[in-house]
């Protein structure tokens, strides 16, 4: 049994894509002596808040995704990052596609490629980047942390793989 129905396929491929980009892929939080350290990654950027220590105005909270990298703390969580910036490049394509898909959707669907199987494509790269770089984390970073959107993009990659493209409604 399909998840969704056919005719709705390339509205939940926008929707997917969007709400990809827009759940965080990763919450840490780490907590020593009384400060706290909250990370929210988000696919292309991040918050980091910082509880319990006043450091002024060299406080950053918010960072691009390409900034992340040299922000490493160590080897491991530098491999994690250029992880994550390999997933934002994915996501960054299936949001274009999804713009394309909205604006142009005929002209998309008349193509040789199936647009909701190119974004399940995309999606499920993703999400397989966002997990592995989950996983350095949680060998790297010195805290807790709580995969969301890295669990969440592959399914909805994997949604729209399963659905049965038809011509005719059900």
């Amino acid at each position: 049994m399909a998840w969704v129905r056919s005719e709705y396929a390339g509205e939940l491929a926008v929707v997917a894509a969007w709400l990809s980009a827009l759940l965080p892929w990763t919450v840490s939080v780490t907590t020593q002596r009384g400060v706290s350290f909250v990370v929210i990654r988000f696919p292309l950027f991040t918050f980091q808040f910082l509880f319990g220590l006043d450091l002024g105005s060299a406080a950053q909270p918010f960072h691009l995704v390409t900034a992340m990298p040299a922000l490493a703390s160590n080897p491991t969580n530098r491999l994690a990052y250029l992880a994550w910036l390999a997933a934002a490049a994915v996501l960054g394509a299936a949001l274009l596609l999804a713009v394309a898909y909205y604006g142009w959707e005929q002209r998309i669907e008349a193509g040789r490629v199936d647009p909701v199987r190119l974004m399940g494509v995309l999606l499920g790269v993703a999400g397989v980047l966002l997990a592995a770089s989950t996983v350095l984390l949680w060998q790297g970073y010195f805290g807790l942390t709580a995969p969301v959107g890295a669990v969440i993009v592959p399914v909805l990659g994997g949604v729209l793989l399963a659905v049965e493209r038809t011509d005719t409604p059900s």
